[in-house]
């Protein structure tokens, strides 16, 4: 089994995968996980749909910043290929280089603009002056910066995590340099379409979905449609679709199984309705939270229902006579 991941190693998502292995052993029994590294979550999902990796972990959300645009970009326009499992990791920086100097004398910081977004308060407070500069992850800007000499790191620095600083050689300047203590990433586990993990009871569905275009109240629309159900959405954002202004989907995680009646009754609702309705998956919740909802919401309630609508068509008389 091969399992790629955003790289290079020590990255929060190298992190997110390490602990999946370790809390679900089941999974990979027998088997001896290769992990590979990837630039971007959209050349690992090209691997992933050419049969070159198994699966992917991929960050998905922040607490502090919201959806990881890249990877909702990636898995909209993807077709066949399914979330199955989700990992949370707390986030914390470091400022690092590659010998220890003043933050007086830092000129250049790198880092990943999520990581960067993270820590924009204490760098306009700590290091006004200094220019930053995007890299592809956390654990690529330490890598990189290790890998100059000592001419070219002088007064370059990186943000990232303890681990990758440790992990490359370079020396600690500031620590716990995070605006809001406390932040998650949260990352999901992708594989190609075909397998959807039993429902448990606390369970997450993912999905995208379009709207009718130029319809007064199609937001509203979609929205009843997981209300009248019972469906509670822990996240929904916007995304544009990209072939003209204006045109937006929306990526949303709903609380649930697709086994579960009142979230199957929302998806024939919407695909009744709505253009597009891309189904991402349905997998257990890391934190084992299970919804809350009216009793009339249960699986039962919509057994009884159904059964009583059959009940009265089975009275239809036919054209025959017969029934």
């Amino acid at each position: 089994m091969r399992y790629g991941f955003l790289g290079p190693e020590t990255t929060f998502t190298h992190q997110a995968l390490l602990q999946a292995l370790a809390e679900t052993p089941e999974e990979f029994a027998g088997t001896e996980p290769e992990l590979v590294p990837f630039a971007s979550v959209a050349t690992a999902t090209t691997d992933l749909l050419a049969g070159d990796i198994d699966a992917l972990m991929a960050p998905i959300e922040n607490s502090v910043e919201g959806g990881v645009s890249g990877t909702l970009d990636v898995l909209a326009a993807t077709e066949s290929i399914t979330i199955v499992a989700e990992q949370v990791v707390p986030i914390t920086f470091v400022l690092a280089a590659r010998t220890a100097m003043d933050l007086a004398e830092v000129t250049t910081v790198s880092s990943h603009p999520h990581a960067q977004a993270q820590v924009q308060g204490w760098l306009r407070t700590n290091l006004p002056e200094a220019n930053v500069a995007a890299s592809s992850s956390t654990a690529a800007a330490a890598r990189d910066l290790a890998a100059v000499s000592e001419q070219e790191a002088a007064g370059r620095a990186a943000v990232c995590s303890p681990l990758a600083a440790q992990h490359f050689g370079l020396q600690v300047l500031a620590e716990g340099i995070e605006d809001f203590e406390g932040a998650q990433t949260r990352f999901v586990l992708v594989t190609r379409e075909g397998r959807i993990p039993a429902r448990t009871g606390a369970d997450k569905t993912t999905l995208v979905v379009q709207l009718p275009h130029n319809r007064s109240g199609a937001l509203l629309e979609m929205l009843e449609m997981f209300s009248a159900n019972g469906v509670n959405l822990s996240r929904i954002e916007s995304r544009p679709i990209g072939d003209f202004l204006g045109r937006y989907s929306f990526s949303i995680d709903a609380e649930g199984h697709i086994e579960d009646r009142r979230v199957a009754a929302a998806l024939r609702a919407l695909h009744r309705v709505c253009p597009v309705v891309h189904y991402l998956g349905s997998y257990p919740r890391v934190d084992g939270q299970r919804p809350e909802f009216r009793e009339d919401y249960g699986d039962d309630a919509y057994d009884q229902a159904r059964d009583w609508v059959e009940s009265l068509t089975s009275m239809v008389t036919r054209p025959d006579g017969n029934r």
